[in-house]
């Protein structure tokens, strides 16, 4: 189970090194059929690789035959949180360690973004927290977009196993 995980962060690691093929004409429409014209703008601020890890998980649930609106489209945002540089390269491995090997300290050490400007934090442990916390940051930018309550709502727990998103946490473990 643990080399499987490895096996699989290793391929995010190449994948967010540049080394994943656009999104195809086929996959564009797919975009465009589950996200409101509001949120499309917001979909391509993510880097290549995490476009192509959200159609992934899109095109996951309705292959375990979920065809729910509301949950297709958070799952082509719900790592919105990480996009336009919030969360660069370097702090995905970090996190990912993290969260197996020192739970406790990364969430002493990552700042949560939502308060952030209450104090001064440095930039390495502000973009520590945007990753810690993309979902809310994520569901914040979707609510923005015009996505529905419901949706924003999947956006913000699609890391709890047993929450409103399950399906959704399922099949983005394995995408």
């Amino acid at each position: 189970m643990i080399l499987q995980k490895v096996h699989y962060r290793l391929g995010q690691v190449r994948q967010q090194m540049g080394f994943v093929q656009p999104l195809t004409l086929d996959e564009h429409r797919e975009v465009t059929r589950w996200l409101p014209q509001s949120a499309l703008s917001l979909f391509y601020t993510m880097t290549p690789a995490d476009q192509r890890h959200s159609v992934r998980v899109c095109q996951g649930l309705q292959e375990s035959g979920c065809q729910e609106e509301d949950m297709l489209a958070a799952a082509l945002l719900h790592d919105v949180g990480k996009a336009e540089g919030r969360v660069p390269f370097w702090t995905r491995p970090v996190i990912v360690l993290g969260k197996l090997l020192a739970p406790a300290l990364l969430s002493k050490i990552a700042v949560s973004p939502l308060d952030a400007e209450k104090s001064r934090v440095t930039r390495w442990r502000l973009t520590l927290g945007y990753a810690w916390w993309h979902a809310e940051v994520g569901a914040e930018l979707a609510q923005a977009a015009g996505l529905s309550e419901r949706a924003v709502l999947y956006i913000k727990t699609h890391h709890q196993a047993n929450g409103p998103a399950a399906i959704l946490y399922r099949i983005d473990e394995v995408s």
